[in-house]
């Protein structure tokens, strides 16, 4: 008995071991400065960008901040993130059994929604030359009509209903948000829901395709095929953004959001392996005209000011910085060059 106790106390000392090497010895993602102009990064770009054209940085899971190394895909609040030059988020929350309402990637975090809408606001304040993608793509309960009324009402009376972008009568969600550029939306909110039109009551609420599969009517398009996003770094890069790319545009127009992230395992330590190839490609594509053109928002984890600096300099070769702005734009990326 006494020897098979010890086996037991070894083993446990071991798992012990293996679960704090797990938890605390991952690689990290580097820390970049913070450069002030990318918090008014749009107010460099010329009013004629359409926005389903224009290089937007992306927050993956953006709630996720503190959470544990398996659920944690930023390390950034929201405020950090929007300093940071993100544009677009992917907003996730959950209503807890008390009616706290969490940001969530399984479990759940201690981000408040709250937190997040009085972030947004004050941050559309001070920068009303930005513009901003919220996409509601999971929601817990989901398909809960009251639940996300309540998300939309809060929304609402949080930013105002001036600051929501919704298609005029007679028009379509589609042929609206393909009708718009920067100079249209400047200090705005594009909201999007992962579910059908009819789930809620607030008419600037627009719909976005499932991960594999297009919702009618949808405004924004972001494939997500599991397999691909659990590849080597390598081959992801190799082969299956090229295989998102050829998904989403094959609709006309829309928001197209390329999923730049991989998703099995500790994901810091992912997203620091993966984060090499990831901005190689990122950074040659204003040498390639003919890819270039079919990149509009690209998601990312671990967000910092050179991950997203990388995307908005694309816009210099699309040709949608502003000519009176262009030397502030070189200034601004320049300030990251040897990140």
């Amino acid at each position: 008995m006494k020897k098979r106790k010890s086996v037991f106390v070894i083993l446990l000392c071991v798992l012990a071991v293996t679960a704090v090497g797990i938890f605390s010895a991952c690689e990290k993602t580097e820390q970049t400065p913070s450069v002030p102009e990318l918090s008014e990064w749009m107010a460099m770009i010329d009013d004629s960008a359409p926005i389903t054209d224009l290089a937007i940085p992306g927050s993956h899971d953006s709630g996720t901040a503190g959470m544990i190394s398996l659920c944690e895909t930023q390390d950034k609040d929201f405020a950090g993130q929007l300093a940071a030059g993100a544009r677009y988020f992917d907003v996730r929350v959950r209503q807890k059994g008390n009616g706290d309402l969490v940001f969530y990637h399984t479990l759940s975090s201690n981000n408040s929604y709250e937190t997040f809408l009085s972030d947004i606001s004050s941050f559309l304040e001070k920068n009303p030359s930005e513009f901003l993608i919220l996409d509601y793509q999971h929601r817990d309960p989901s398909g809960d009509r009251d639940y996300d009324n309540l998300l939309f009402s809060m929304l609402q009376s949080a930013l105002g209903e001036d600051a929501l972008l919704c298609a005029p009568d007679g028009m379509s969600d589609t042929d609206y948000v393909n009708s718009l550029t920067i100079g249209d939306v400047r200090g705005k909110v594009l909201v999007t829901l992962g579910d059908s039109k009819n789930v809620c009551d607030y008419s600037f609420v627009m719909v976005r395709d499932a991960d594999e599969s297009a919702r009618e009517g949808s405004v924004l398009h972001s494939p997500y095929i599991g397999d691909y996003n659990r590849s080597d770094s390598s081959e992801y890069v190799e082969k299956y953004l090229d295989e998102y790319i050829k998904l989403y545009t094959r609709y006309d127009g829309g928001i197209c959001v390329l999923q730049g992230q991989l998703t099995g395992g500790i994901l810091e330590d992912v997203e620091a392996r993966h984060n090499a190839n990831m901005s190689a490609w990122i950074r040659a594509l204003k040498d390639n005209p003919d890819l270039i053109k079919d990149i509009n928002v690209i998601m990312r984890d671990y967000l910092n000011s050179k991950k997203c600096c990388d995307i908005i300099e694309l816009n210099k070769y699309k040709g949608y910085v502003a000519p009176l702005k262009a030397n502030a734009f070189d200034a601004m990326v320049a300030k990251l060059a040897n990140y």
